[in-house]
């Protein structure tokens, strides 16, 4: 597969799901981590509140001097300043404590230092800067506690980035998991298109190799036994057109023989001969479409491989000129061809020339006389073009869509000429070439061209 190529939708498909699985797992990181914050903030702000009501407890029971002793306590074991402890007195005045609130408050509060509160010690370390405080009134004064936030903030930032390295690795290994499911499938759709233009240009024997247990490997398995079918029923059509030519071909050959020296006689009576002339004009005329409805279905049925070759469409065409201008002449048309000097293409040079000769013959036998038929050659950069065009009747733009069907003759006004099967043959033979014919308004008449390589 081409680097520049688009990405596969096996591939969109897995980054999508790596994408989806990846939105899924930062949600419910941050759900996680909210959830996480707000039950850390609520346990500190209930310890802050449970310290504070037991040294309340500890001033109602053991008076002044125990309520100091543990305030001195929580000072000396919280260093660092993750916990804060002071008494106040009823003006606000502080007794005893590692801080100094700005004002004495009741209730929970969020305090900064600097801003809210002052320390008396500085902590060892990092100072905090945020606290959850709590504060009671009592009627010997304030009692107020603190702790560090920064407690939540750490304990938060070891959660995101755990969070955030397991999702990292987790994503990377679904990518990579993904991909690789991913690209196998891309492998194994290769192998299906490998196989059908396989089958399409005439190898109609391959199979998909696909061993899979999976949906693919079961489509691979109804597709190679419907490859199976297609190869029987081909088989059967090469048989049966072996056949046809043989049991039809050879009888209408001996009845031309048979009615052919009665014509040539002048022994047989006027009439008669007339009469057996335009029977062996039609027993040709049959000849053609069989031979034309043979080609055409062993065309259509992939039995017709061409053979890719470089040649001279000049060349060719100069040929085909050479034999079409005295026909065209005998009709009462104008046939001339405008040629490069030299074009080079590729395709089987036969099969080009037969749709060559079907397009002339199409005009020829369609248009009133006197028209002018033109066959042109255009070299292109990378293409070159085939033009055949006359100044007959034209089609209809609404016909020209379904003239290269089989049989499919239009309105009297072309002609009775032939079996409507010409530009099915040459609709056929440019398919083989990976090309289309396409039909536009000449103005007066039909324009009729085709592109090569």
């Amino acid at each position: 597969m081409s680097a520049r190529r688009r990405l596969s939708w096996s591939m969109r498909f897995a980054l999508m799901i790596s994408g989806a699985f990846a939105g899924a797992a930062v949600l419910a990181g941050a759900i996680a981590y909210m959830l996480l914050s707000g039950e850390l903030t609520d346990r500190l702000r209930q310890d802050v509140e449970n310290m504070a009501g037991n040294l309340a407890y500890t001033l109602q029971n053991g008076g002044p001097q125990d309520l100091l002793e543990q305030i001195d306590a929580i000072s000396a074991n919280a260093r660092d300043g993750s916990a804060v402890a002071t008494f106040l007195d009823p003006q606000g005045q502080r007794i005893a404590g590692n801080f100094s609130p700005d004002h004495p408050f009741a209730g929970h509060r969020a305090l900064r230092v600097g801003r809210d509160m002052t320390l008396v010690e500085v902590p060892n370390g990092v100072a905090p800067t945020d606290y959850f405080a709590y504060g009671l009134q009592t009627p010997r004064g304030w009692i107020i506690t603190g702790r560090d936030a920064d407690w939540v903030a750490e304990n938060t930032e070891i959660l995101s980035q755990g969070t955030a390295w397991g999702l990292g690795v987790a994503l990377i290994l679904s990518i990579m998991l993904a991909v690789f499911i991913a690209r196998r499938n891309e492998t194994r759709i290769e192998r299906f298109e490998d196989a059908l233009r396989a089958v399409g240009a005439g190898a109609h024997g391959m199979r998909i190799a696909d061993d899979g247990h999976d949906d693919i490997g079961r489509l691979a398995g109804q597709v190679n036994r419907t490859l199976a079918q297609l190869e029987a029923g081909i088989d059967a059509i090469r048989q049966v057109s072996t056949d046809v030519a043989h049991d039809l071909r050879a009888p209408l050959a001996r009845l031309r023989m048979r009615l052919e020296p009665h014509v040539l006689t002048d022994r047989t009576p006027p009439a008669l001969r007339g009469d057996l002339g335009r029977a062996l004009a039609d027993l040709d005329g049959i000849s053609a479409t069989f031979d034309a409805i043979l080609r055409l279905s062993r065309m259509q049925a992939g039995l017709v491989s061409p053979r890719v070759e470089a040649f001279d469409l000049v060349a060719l065409v100069r040929d085909l000129a050479e034999m079409l201008a005295p026909t065209a002449e005998d009709a009462g048309h104008r046939f001339t061809v405008d040629l490069p000097p030299a074009a080079v293409v590729h395709g089987d040079r036969d099969l080009i020339a037969q749709a060559i000769l079907n397009l002339a013959d199409n005009a020829i036998g369609h248009c009133p006389a006197p028209s002018d038929i033109r066959l042109t050659v255009t070299a292109g950069v990378d293409r070159t073009r085939i033009t055949l065009a006359d100044t007959g009747p034209g089609i209809a733009e609404a016909d020209r869509a379904r003239v290269t069907d089989r049989f499919v003759r239009l309105n009297p006004s072309r002609g009775a000429h032939g079996a409507g099967l010409g530009l099915s043959l040459v609709a056929a033979i440019l398919s083989l070439h990976d090309t289309a014919l396409r039909l536009s308004d000449n103005s007066p008449g039909l324009r009729a061209e085709f592109d090569l390589k």
